[in-house]
Formats: structure tokens, sequence, C-alpha cells
């Protein structure tokens, strides 16, 4: 199965802050930690906090973190999400 980029971003984005359940992350962290443009992390995260699967929290102390237990994420609905 092929995936578009920003499939493969959620993705990333979505077990980077699974394991990683006590903080929020910036999506800066994120992007060094993969190697991955930051410009088009971001959007991933915005989509993805409209979508549900993460919070975002502004301010000195904000970030990105799973909205839900990551029990409760189901990949192949975040997949169909992702996906046009």
């Amino acid at each position: 199965m092929r995936v578009t980029y920003q499939t493969d971003y959620a993705l990333r984005l979505l077990m980077y802050l699974a394991v990683q359940p006590d903080r929020a992350c910036r999506v800066g962290d994120v992007a060094e930690a993969y190697n991955l443009s930051r410009n088009h992390l971001l959007k991933v995260a915005l989509r993805l906090g409209k979508l549900g699967y993460v919070k975002t929290l502004r301010g000195r102390a904000g970030g990105i973190a799973l909205a839900r237990s990551p029990e409760e994420i189901n990949l192949g609905q975040v997949i169909r999400q992702m996906e046009d």
C-alpha cells in the first residue's frame, strides 16, 4: 500500500506522541527527530487536531499532545481520514 507523505507524517507524529504521553511536544522536536519538514508537519498536526487525534496547547509551555489514549487510536481509521 502506498500512502501520501501527509499520511506518513501523521503516523510518525502519532507514534512520537504516543511514546511521550507525559508531556506536550513541539512540532520542531518531532521534525528534528524524524528529519522532516517542520512546515509540512505543522500542517499535518493542525489537520490531526481538527480530526480530534491531537490537542494543541498554546503559550510558553505549549505544544501538541495526544487527545486520546494510544489504545483508542485506530491506525486504519487515521489512514482513511488522511487520504483523499
